[in-house]
């Protein structure tokens, strides 16, 4: 009763009874439940609570207000069940055969756990947990966080003890962030007005309800605006400590470091992996081996890691299939003195899978694919200049635009010109300025700013007006945002497309692919290298094809993405740092924003939360390039090492000097293309 933004919800009145006497009942229609057990607090202000138990003649027990852990324990044990089923008062929503369902999935699971919150499309108000009295025991005798203690289960999904498993709701057509639990006023109205649509029945399912919001959206639109999980990471901000954490043994990768200086120029071969990107002296800087979300340096510490190499890793390190599937193949050869069928194979698959394709050329990386898209389209149009906005790799023809422009020459800088994103005016006074002299428009179709309304059609409008080609570089986007690429996300096919990264799970493979008769120009620019037909890494990305194909790995990986990415904006608001930090764009690869107080770019923000998150395990610099193995237990023990980042930065950052809390020099970006 005594919740904090909205007291007395429990008791609230929907449509003459109170909002716990529509969950027990609701809750009494799964057939698998056999036992109704209200647990609330001893505080005085549950009592009310315990006496409407009495009168409907509902168990009741009352224990600690603060160690809900301990409550739920004392509940049951001295007469343990089979299972408990865990329902939150505030889901007046609650889904009777998705608790079956539930139910099930456990028990044919041979599951400790089993919730349908690990899974997306659960709208939050149907949140399920089943678990074992003797997973709960544990749980009671050894979780020591105040997090695991007030939400109960936190220690049994992520202490690795117990065997865990997410359950699908099954509910075809729920809306991303669908809010059917009350925390809030207007979440009250909300469930207030589902009722009354229903006249005051209780036998409606979840099904019906989506029906009854698609139907009538004006209610969908009365929904909450709070965030999921918003408690949870208030409890991880109030328990987190402050304070530098202790450094790393680092000393192997000083020694690689060091050996690497003499004979690598750099010490990296590339720009992003190189030392400058992170703390020196805090910051590992040889990796050894990877393994799903999780990466072990060269003295043996282990990370959870965002960065998963530069993003290809849509499956995460040492995907076992994938790795099976090209091994099989570099067993039989893999390159070949003419071409192999695999090939034609994977090309066919690819016009199936993306818009534009109607033919296919491969690489072994971005910069193949997108200069020899750049080179087709002035050989199809017979045209120079290149308009551009992104990042699109290290050739000539695009570097020269950069501040990374040394040893390019003027005359190549001079025919590449970048123009803004969602900006029509600045694309059309780019391609008006030299009119009629522009081969391609190139860009990337999206990457943390969503295309405003038209936007992605006004410029394949203007660069066909203009006579030039329009090339969607995919490399970051192909796969992550869908098998279709970002293309058919917002249904605008381009000319031309480049495709690379997640292809391969870190197999070298990229593509360019397009229009048939622009295609036909392959047949005589020179596009052309030894390890182009590679076999191997072909044969993992038709592994990484399959998997996507029949796996629900890109819907996990938008969940967890947004679980994260809410998680770090919670966080850094409990901190009261919103305007030096935030995480944007899409939650399958999301942007990390770090401002000084004045709004600059802060690099002495991003300098002390990178040394802060990798002393602590967690291997980030300015994006979450998210892969299907980062699953619930990574996330919330990133987010626990993001509160005590938070916590500590709030503090450093009011310091009159906050530099002097660094413990190597400060991070150097490689140049700004975004």
């Amino acid at each position: 009763m005594r919740s904090t933004r909205l007291p007395g919800k429990v008791l609230a009145d929907i449509c003459g009874q109170p909002m716990l006497a529509h969950v027990i009942t609701r809750v009494l229609r799964a057939k698998l439940v056999n036992e109704v057990l209200v647990v609330t607090s001893d505080e005085a202000t549950d009592k009310s609570v315990f006496d409407f138990c009495a009168n409907r003649k509902v168990a009741c027990f009352r224990g600690s207000e603060s160690d809900v852990l301990d409550r739920f324990y004392q509940a049951v044990k001295t007469s343990p069940p089979d299972a408990i089923v865990r329902i939150t008062a505030d889901c007046p929503l609650i889904d009777a055969k998705i608790i079956d369902k539930v139910i099930d999935a456990y028990v044919e699971g041979h599951a400790d756990y089993a919730s349908n919150t690990l899974k997306p499309g659960c709208p939050d108000g149907l949140d399920i947990e089943v678990f074992s009295f003797s997973s709960l025991q544990v749980a009671w005798r050894e979780a020591a966080k105040a997090s695991e203690r007030e939400h109960v289960t936190p220690y049994i999904r992520g202490s690795g003890k117990f065997r865990v498993l997410g359950v699908e709701s099954g509910l075809c057509g729920a809306a991303s962030g669908e809010r059917w639990t009350v925390d809030e006023p207007e979440d009250l109205e909300f469930v207030r007005a589902v009722y009354e649509a229903f006249a005051g029945r209780t036998d409606f399912d979840a099904c019906a309800v989506l029906d009854l919001l698609n139907r009538q959206p004006q209610i969908r639109q009365r929904q909450g605006k709070a965030m999921m999980n918003e408690g949870y990471y208030k409890s991880l901000y109030e328990q987190a400590v402050a304070g530098a954490a202790p450094p790393r043994p680092i000393g192997q990768s000083q020694i690689w470091f060091a050996r690497s200086q003499k004979v690598i120029p750099g010490c990296a071969q590339t720009f992003s992996k190189g030392f400058t990107q992170h703390i020196q002296g805090v910051s590992p800087i040889f990796l050894k081996r990877g393994k799903g979300c999780r990466v072990w340096d060269v003295d043996g510490n282990e990370y959870i890691d965002y960065i998963q190499g530069l993003l290809p890793n849509i499956l995460g390190y040492a995907n076992d299939e994938v790795n099976a599937a090209a091994a099989a193949q570099y067993a039989e050869g893999h390159s070949f003195s003419l071409p192999h069928p695999i090939e034609v194979e994977l090309a066919e698959r690819l016009t199936r899978l993306i818009p534009c394709a109607e033919m296919v050329r491969f690489g072994k990386n971005g910069s193949d694919a997108t200069s020899g898209a750049v080179r087709a389209a002035r050989a199809f149009t017979g045209r120079d200049r290149v308009a551009c906005c992104g990042y699109h790799g290290w050739q000539d023809w695009f570097i020269g635009s950069t501040t990374r422009n040394k040893g390019v020459p003027g005359a190549v800088c001079a025919l590449t010109h970048s123009f803004p994103y969602n900006d029509l005016a600045g694309l059309e006074k780019t391609l008006s300025k030299h009119a009629g002299e522009f081969a391609a428009v190139i860009m990337e179709p999206v990457n943390f700013v969503e295309p405003a309304a038209g936007y992605l059609e006004g410029v394949k409008e203007l660069a066909k007006r203009h006579g030039a080609l329009l090339i969607f570089d995919e490399i970051c986007t192909g796969f992550r945002f869908g098998l279709g690429g970002a293309q058919k996300r917002y249904g605008v096919t381009p000319d031309l497309a480049c495709f690379g990264k997640a292809m391969g799970n870190g197999f070298p493979v990229a593509c360019v692919l397009g229009r048939a008769d622009v295609m036909r120009e392959f047949e005589e620019i020179f596009f052309s290298f030894t390890l182009g037909g590679e076999v191997a890494s072909l044969a993992a990305a038709m592994k990484v094809i399959d998997l996507l194909e029949k796996t629900d790995a890109l819907a996990d990986m938008q969940f967890n993405g947004r679980c994260l990415q809410d998680g770090f904006n919670a966080l850094a608001g409990r901190a009261g740092l919103t305007d030096r930090f935030a995480c944007v764009g899409q939650p399958v690869w999301s942007l990390l924003k770090f401002r000084e107080s004045g709004g600059k770019d802060g690099l002495l923000e991003r300098s002390l939360f990178q040394q802060e998150t990798v002393k602590r395990g967690v291997l980030v610099m300015t994006t979450h390039n998210m892969s299907a193995t980062h699953d619930r237990t990574s996330i919330e023990q990133t987010l626990d090492i993001y509160a005590a980042v938070f916590k500590t930065l709030a503090g450093w950052l009011s310091d009159p000097d906050p530099a002097r809390f660094l413990e190597g020099p400060m991070i150097q970006p490689i140049f700004r293309v975004r």
